[in-house]
């Protein structure tokens, strides 16, 4: 069994011929045991840019960071257009993990001592993917989901009071679906009558 300070010290070592000539520092963050088991995790940090690693019992998270900013390195490397030249895919043997890694970093100029340009723009639009998958699963818990199917059902039933009430009821409406908006619609005219 792998100590995970260990390995990601000894990882560190292996980034650090790609990092260490680009002004990154690593920074030993913190090891602890958690319901995974054992974990360590650190950062090669220079001025408002930071690789986050986290270890458990391989290389997992990397993160890369500019101010507030983040993005993963699959969500960075598809923004750079990387992807299909990358070794690192989240997950690898030991030690070839920091290895695989490394040779990533090497396609990632923009992080490293450019504008970050392309990893803001990777953030964000992770940012976005991960706000909407949070609003569909919101929605789902709020039973928006369960009323939309309602609604559907007393559509075909014609009980168009009962499809206006449901559709007041939803609490994120605009993720209704183009047909949803079209029945709403219709039941209120049918129920003005």
């Amino acid at each position: 069994m792998l100590d995970p300070k260990e390995a990601l010290l000894d990882g560190a070592k292996i980034l650090d011929t790609v990092l260490l000539p680009k002004g990154f520092q690593f920074q030993f963050q913190k090891e602890g045991k958690g319901s995974g088991g054992n974990f360590a995790w650190g950062e090669f940090v220079r001025e408002d840019r930071r690789l986050e690693l986290h270890f458990r019992q391989s290389l997992g998270l990397v993160r890369y960071h500019v101010g507030d900013q983040s993005a993963s390195h699959e969500s960075y490397m598809r923004e750079l257009g990387a992807w299909e030249q990358c070794r690192y895919r989240g997950f690898s043997e030991i030690p070839a993990a920091f290895h695989d890694l490394a040779h990533d970093l090497g396609l990632a100029e923009d992080f490293l001592s450019g504008l970050a340009a392309v990893l803001l723009a990777a953030a964000a639009k992770e940012a976005s993917n991960t706000a909407e998958r949070n609003k569909r699963e919101m929605a789902g818990y709020v039973d928006d989901v369960r009323h939309c199917q309602d609604l559907r059902e007393r559509f075909r039933e014609r009980s168009y009071d009962q499809v206006v009430a449901l559709a007041e009821r939803l609490k994120y409406p605009e993720r209704m679906t183009e047909s949803e908006r079209r029945m709403v619609e219709i039941a209120r005219k049918r129920t003005l009558r």
